[in-house]
């Protein structure tokens, strides 16, 4: 009998998606306008670039996914795909950054890193990756911080 494998996915809050899609229709639609009107301002070219460089942004953040499965952790469709084998990860910390203190987890493999930030899901979520985390991995791969940010996390 074949193993079961079970798949999560995380992905950015549907409303949130949706609102960048439509912000970078907007985006380009803005960039088009500005690009039509080079012969008043060239200064009008660099405006009609940043529109563009914003709409693809905001096309990209909406397309980040984490998927958890039994053999693997894919972080896709970002500047920086990574595709972990449980087996190579080797710490997992834990921070609080920015001026919310918002928390932000590390994990470590081979000689890269991924981080996954709170701010991306929402904190269900969240603690749902948290919590397939801890069921996959060791107790002595999560340092002493993440052990408090995660006691502050449950209590919230």
């Amino acid at each position: 009998m074949a193993p079961i494998y079970t798949t999560e996915r995380f992905r950015i809050p549907d409303f949130f998606r949706i609102m960048c899609w439509v912000m970078s229709v907007i985006m380009l639609i803005m960039a088009g306008f500005t690009f039509s009107q080079i012969n008043i301002s060239p200064v009008l070219l660099f405006v009609g670039v940043a529109f563009l460089f914003l709409a693809w942004s905001m096309f990209a953040y909406a397309r980040l996914e984490l998927i958890m499965t039994d053999t693997s952790i894919v972080f896709k469709r970002g500047w920086n795909p990574h595709d972990i084998d449980w087996k190579t990860i080797t710490k997992v910390d834990m921070a609080e950054v920015g001026k919310y203190d918002d928390p932000q987890t590390t994990i470590y493999y081979l000689d890269r890193k991924l981080k996954i930030a709170h701010s991306m899901f929402l904190r269900r979520q969240y603690k749902e990756i948290l919590s397939l985390l801890e069921m996959k991995l060791p107790p002595e791969l999560f340092t002493a911080q993440y052990q408090q940010l995660r006691e502050k996390l449950a209590k919230r």
